[in-house]
Formats: C-alpha cells, sequence, structure tokens
C-alpha cells in the first residue's frame, strides 16, 4: 500500500507541484517573499522591545520601526515583482524604472482621499494587508514590462547613449500601467484593495476555519514527506498569515480582539524542531539502537532546538514508511489542538509580528501572543503529544534499522573470515 502510494505521488503530484514552483510568475513570487525577511526581522526587533515595555514601561515606544519596516511590505512587493521580471529577462537597465512605475501604479489605486492641507493615505493598505493587492499589481506591471522587454524605439547601433535610450523606451510602459490605473480607480471609481480582499475573501475565510488549518498543514506536510519542501507553499501561506497578522494587530491597537488564527505565527505550534514537529525524534535520536540514528541524532540536535530540521527529515522521515502514520496525525492533531486553544482562549491568538522563527518555539510564542503564557503551555503540551505519538512508531523503525546494521555487521564479519581462512 505504502510503495503504491509512493508511486502514485511520486507520478502524478510531484511533478504537477514542481511545475508550479518553477512557474515564471510563481516563482518570482516566491523569491519576493524572501525579500521581504529582512524587513519582517526589522519589525521582530520593535515587537521584543515592545514586550520589554510591559515590564519596563518606561523604555521608550519604538513601535514606529515596525510600521516603516515591514508595516510598508505591501509597497516592497509591489517593486520586487516587476523589478526581478526584468532581472530574469537580462534587462537590468529597466529593472528600477519597472519597480518603480509598480510603487507609483500600486499607490494610484489605493484611493488616496484629497485633505485640506494634503492627501491621505491609509498606511495598513502599504503593509502586509496590501499583499495581495501588491501581488496583483506588481504581477500586472511585471506583465507589461515582460512583454515590452525587448522593445526599442532606437536602433542598436544608435548613437543616442544607452542611458537615454532606456529613458524613451520605458515611457510606454510606465504611461501604459499608469493609466490603466487610473481608470480602474477614477474612471470605474473603483477600490482595488478592497475589490481584491473581496475576491479572496472565501480562500481567507476557509484558510481561517478549522479545516482550513487541518487542510493546509496536512497538505505541506503530505508532500515533505515525499521530499517536496514546505517552502514550496510559502507564497500562498505567508501571504494569507501576513494579511492576517496584520488585520489582528490592527484589531488589538484600536481595543478589540484579534479574529484571524491562521495568522503568522501558527507555525510555532506545529513546527517544533522543524516542520512535522520533529525535535522529539531528534531526542530520541541520542539513545537510539541503530548507529545510523545516533550519528543523525548527534548531527541534527542542535539545528532543530533552532527549528532547522531539513537534514533530519530528509534523512529519517521523507519516504519512511514506519513514519508516515504519526507524521501525518502529528500534522493534523497539533493544527486542530491549536484552533481549539485559541479559539476558546485558552491561548492568545497570535498579533505581534515576530519573524524569529529560528528561536525556540516557546519564545516565538510567547512573544507573538503579547506574552500570553497559555501559548507557551501550548508549545509544551503540543511538544509532548508529538513526543508521544512518534515514540512507538520510532523505536520500531529503530529497532528495523538496528537488525539491518547487525546483518550487514555479520555478513561483513562472514566475509572477512572466510577471507582469512583462504590465506
Amino acid at each position: 500500500m505504502m510503495s503504491k502510494m509512493q508511486a502514485w505521488i511520486e507520478a502524478r503530484l510531484v511533478p504537477v507541484v514542481n511545475k508550479i514552483s518553477s512557474f515564471y510568475w510563481f516563482s518570482i513570487v516566491a523569491n519576493a517573499v524572501l525579500f521581504l525577511v529582512p524587513f519582517s526581522m526589522a519589525n521582530a526587533v520593535s515587537a521584543l522591545w515592545g514586550v520589554l515595555r510591559k515590564f519596563v514601561p518606561s523604555l521608550i515606544d519604538i513601535s514606529v520601526i515596525g510600521t516603516y519596516s515591514f508595516g510598508l511590505s505591501g509597497l516592497f512587493m509591489a517593486f520586487i515583482i516587476p523589478h526581478d521580471a526584468m532581472v530574469k529577462e537580462n534587462r537590468r537597465d529597466r529593472s528600477i524604472i519597472a519597480g518603480f512605475t509598480s510603487i507609483g501604479t500600486y499607490m494610484l489605486c489605493m484611493k488616496a482621499v484629497a485633505v485640506e492641507g494634503g492627501t491621505l493615505f491609509t498606511i495598513e493598505r502599504f503593509g502586509a494587508a496590501g499583499m495581495f493587492t501588491a501581488m496583483a499589481v506588481g504581477l500586472f506591471v511585471g506583465i507589461v514590462y515582460k512583454k515590452l522587454a525587448h522593445f526599442s524605439f532606437f536602433s542598436e547601433d544608435s548613437v543616442i547613449p544607452d542611458f537615454v535610450k532606456n529613458w524613451f523606451d520605458n515611457i510606454f510602459a510606465i504611461i501604459f500601467c499608469l493609466f490603466i490605473g487610473f481608470v480602474f480607480s477614477y474612471g470605474f471609481n473603483l477600490d482595488l484593495f478592497s475589490v481584491i480582499t473581496l475576491v479572496m475573501s472565501p480562500v481567507n475565510y476557509f484558510a481561517q476555519s478549522i479545516f482550513g488549518v487541518i487542510f493546509l498543514s496536512f497538505v505541506m506536510d503530505i508532500f515533505y514527506f515525499f521530499g517536496v519542501s514546505g517552502w514550496v507553499w510559502t507564497p500562498i501561506t505567508m501571504t494569507i498569515q501576513k494579511a492576517a497578522i496584520a488585520e489582528n494587530t490592527a484589531r488589538m491597537a484600536m481595543g478589540e480582539a484579534a479574529q484571524n488564527i491562521y495568522a503568522y505565527g501558527f507555525s510555532r505550534y506545529q513546527h517544533i524542531g522543524g516542520e512535522g514537529a520533529t525535535l522529539p525524534i531528534a531526542l530520541y535520536m541520542l539513545r537510539a539502537k541503530s548507529k545510523k540514528f545516533r550519528l543523525l541524532g548527534k548531527a541534527t540536535i542542535i539545528p532543530s532546538i533552532f527549528n532547522i530540521n531539513e537534514p533530519l527529515v530528509y534523512g529519517m522521515i521523507v519516504c519512511n514508511p514506519f513514519m508516515l502514520v504519526p507524521w501525518i496525525l502529528v500534522s493534523i492533531i497539533h493544527s486542530a489542538n491549536t484552533y481549539i486553544w485559541m479559539k476558546y482562549g485558552w491561548a492568545q491568538i497570535p498579533y505581534v509580528n515576530f519573524d524569529v522563527n529560528n528561536l525556540p518555539n516557546v519564545i516565538s510564542a510567547y512573544v507573538q501572543s503579547g506574552g500570553h503564557i497559555g501559548n507557551v503551555l501550548l508549545v509544551i503540551v503540543n511538544f509532548i503529544i508529538a513526543a508521544v505519538i512518534y515514540y512507538p512508531f520510532f523505536k520500531v523503525a529503530d529497532a528495523y534499522e538496528y537488525k539491518k546494521e547487525l546483518a550487514k555487521e555479520a555478513k561483513k564479519a562472514q566475509k572477512e573470515s572466510a577471507v582469512a581462512q583462504m590465506s
């Protein structure tokens, strides 16, 4: 049964996932998300400082650092997508202008309001809450620039300097993108941010349900079991989670309760030691009978504490029939248990955008919950659940591996004995 399932996934599903992940625009969006990590980490510093201020109120408030780092992530993403498209097309001379055009178009679609003394924008729309809008605008501008990447008003042997030619060659794309944004926002009087939020609402609604969190986690983990890293799904999961935590942050700032359970930080209760909650396995391997597992345990225990488990997963979990059942059980139970704890208020729904995933999970959970002890307890409970589920299956896998090693050693000894007798 296991071999048939593996063969089916490898033959049918893995090629589809690989094709999607290598798709031109999907890969660009995936890279754009990774480019935002440093800004998210800068925001994490101000978030951690905010937790300290709860204990030392006299400390200066530096939350504005978060506002102007990850708080502008939508604006940054609008720039990165067409910029990377031009880099991919070997048109670096147009990449910066493409990014600027996207920023202009993005801001044009944000429905600024004219007020006395200036123009009013809602700054939250430039952050994580505007991620989907930024993607839409960035992809639109990127497509326009890609179509015109090799168009020029001038011949190759023109005596006009390249930088001057570049100015004129970009004019059409700039005007076209801004004009479309103008028609959409002012001609049809539509709010792109609200339109895209409405379009994505069914996806977000499903993601915020208990069935949604289980489904998303299950899909990521089942593919990881067959060797497809969870990073493949980052453009989808991260966009949903970042927008969700931005909304949670805004609600808490207004004195309201956070509502989006599947927000950035939800994985802190699932990925204890890395995706699949494999920290208990790393600990078990330190006392394994199998020499292979003992060595793997020594090599992976420190990275596992900091949620880096790729060596462990590819060395122990991937395509290992002994580990499929516990791997799936942990994925489902952790997702459901975390959802229930947060739904009923036993743990705080994440609302602090603390993006330092390589810290031990109890620290991240504590900070992202604004210092709620229930979140620390939830990490501990999920760790115990994973440890209990993995233990019997690990013991069987370890015994199997140990017998293989004994048989191999016996065969080697027999061969050496035969050689000795011949000599």
